[in-house]
């Protein structure tokens, strides 16, 4: 079980903190989802969280959340929605508006089954490309915020998608994601301090 899945039982009233500087949105789905590759995000999430060590934790709305002050500089909050995948933008709308952070400095972490296990890619707005969570959040807030697409396909031919997306990671590929999820979290700490053309000049390949 991540580190933010302890939040609500820890700090059950713990307040969202008035404003920040970013915020990194991890999308998966609460329950028993948590090895799946689905939930690339909330496992990224976890792992930004860990290395961060941010001091503050709580849930607000619909979503549970860390935050802190990285290096006395950047106020950062990190969340992982608790609505379900297909309803990731009724969480991501609440946190916009309540910390009135730009759009830009929203960053999303998600995954992709259009990229190989293996590669990332970040860009700055865009299209849902096909992934429910993207779609509603586009839904609720427009699609101008950047996001970390993390590769975990190809799917296998003839693989029915959701079936596949909601499968757990062999122990072969749990290897190879261990990395990625280390890469990913030194991506989103250059977002943070480079901004995304950065991001996506150094980690796109």
């Amino acid at each position: 079980m991540g580190l933010l899945s302890f939040i609500r039982k820890l700090l059950p009233g713990t307040s969202v903190p008035d404003s920040v500087d970013a915020v990194f949105v991890g999308l998966g789905n609460p329950g028993n989802y948590a090895r799946t590759r689905h939930n690339v995000g909330f496992r990224v999430a976890d792992a930004l969280s860990q290395k961060l060590k941010f001091p503050v934790a709580g849930h607000f709305a619909d979503s549970f959340f860390v935050s802190g002050v990285l290096d006395s500089d950047k106020r950062v909050l990190i969340a992982k929605p608790q609505t379900f995948m297909n309803s990731s933008g009724v969480a991501v709308e609440a946190l916009v508006k309540r910390l009135k952070i730009p759009l830009g400095m929203t960053m999303v972490i998600v995954d992709d089954i259009n990229l190989p296990l293996g590669v990332i890619r970040a860009r700055r707005g865009g299209s849902h490309g096909g992934h429910n969570g993207l779609k509603s959040i586009i839904e609720y807030v427009g699609s101008d915020f950047p996001r970390l697409r993390i590769g975990v396909g190809p799917a296998p031919e003839g693989r029915d998608l959701k079936e596949f997306v909601l499968g757990e990671f062999s122990s072969e590929e749990e290897e190879v994601l261990n990395q990625v999820i280390t890469k990913s979290v030194v991506a989103s700490i250059h977002f943070l301090t480079e901004g995304i053309d950065a991001v996506m000049n150094k980690f796109n390949n």
